[in-house]
């Protein structure tokens, strides 16, 4: 029983590990697994930008008074030109995006989120 019961805590250990490692990626992959359909159809169901910049929607954000916030997209990116910098974590500025970003993320074919920088949004870009 003694085996047991140690086997489950040192599971549970590292579960908990890589978890806190890795919360802003198994966070998303959850969120996008329970409600990919409802975003995907919000983002399709914007028209389309007469300046190429992608479809997108706001995914998430953060901040506080005096510190300005941050601003994550959700991006429709129909020829994956965001998939190099996704997999090679480049930083920087993109075409169909306005402002550098500092973190893009493959969630799957086509959908990615892109993280700005504080106090940058879609069309307030620094």
């Amino acid at each position: 029983m003694r085996l047991i019961t140690t086997a489950a805590l040192i599971f549970y250990w590292f579960i908990s590990v890589v978890i806190f490692r890795h919360f802003s990626e198994v966070r998303d992959a959850s969120r996008w697994f329970l409600h990919a359909k409802a975003y995907k159809a919000r983002v399709m169901a914007l028209p389309l930008s007469a300046n190429g910049e992608f479809r997108h929607v706001e995914w998430e954000g953060w901040g506080f008074a005096g510190a300005g916030d941050t601003v994550v997209y959700l991006v429709a990116d129909p020829s994956d030109s965001l998939m190099t910098p996704a997999e090679t974590h480049l930083i920087g500025k993109f075409g169909g995006i306005p402002c550098p970003v500092y973190r893009i993320h493959h969630l799957e074919s086509h959908w990615y989120t892109v993280a700005f920088y504080t106090d940058t949004d879609w069309g307030h870009c620094e």
